[in-house]
């Protein structure tokens, strides 16, 4: 069970998985004021559809290894215009004018989703590798009368497996825990977010 959702961390990656260091800073979306603030977060694809195959008149094999198409998809508010260059892929003028075009690519990033268990708990869900993307912005008149709302905007992160040749981590594509350990939460941040220390 999560309760309440509370930051998303945004580490850009090289295509092999390393760490960017151009632009290659954390990002961090936390509600601190004009810097962006999570709303929601729903995770699928993380589960093959398992399928049957018959013999003998009966259900012989279940397929069911693996994952299907895993992604988050983030209703997220207010995001800053430089962290939204930076994970879509997109340029911006020594003016701060966002360019979109032929040449624009996502980066490659890691991500991890943090809330709280039932308990209080520290609850985090991360994924090794992956890239954003976002289908488009919408604009609506102001209704007469009416104070202004800011609406959520939506970003889709497809997850991708972890690239990096590690025995336990290599390959995996979520990591997920809630407890009080700290070194599961330690663990976490270094193997997905490939912070030596802290986060």
């Amino acid at each position: 069970m999560y309760v309440g959702f509370e930051r998303v961390r945004i580490q850009p990656l090289n295509f092999d998985g390393t760490k960017m260091t151009a632009k290659g800073d954390q990002l961090v979306i936390e509600g601190k004021a004009d810097a962006g603030g999570v709303v929601q977060a729903e995770i699928s694809g993380i589960s093959k559809e398992a399928k049957v195959t018959s013999a003998s008149n009966v259900a012989y094999y279940i397929s069911r290894k693996g994952v299907d198409a895993p992604k988050v998809e983030f209703e997220l508010l207010d995001v800053p215009q430089k962290v939204e260059t930076v994970i879509l892929g997109r340029k911006e003028t020594t003016n701060g004018v966002q360019l979109t075009g032929k040449d624009t690519e996502a980066p490659y990033c890691a991500i991890t989703l943090e809330s709280s268990d039932a308990k209080g708990n520290t609850a985090l869900v991360g994924f090794f590798y992956g890239v954003f993307s976002k289908d488009g912005d919408t604009m609506k008149t102001l209704e007469v009368g009416s104070d202004f709302e800011p609406e959520n905007e939506k970003y889709t992160f497809t997850a991708s497996a972890n690239p990096l040749s590690d025995e336990t981590f290599g390959g995996q594509y979520m990591a997920k825990y809630a407890g009080a350990e700290e070194a599961a939460i330690k663990e976490i941040n270094q193997k997905v977010l490939l912070v030596s220390e802290g986060v």
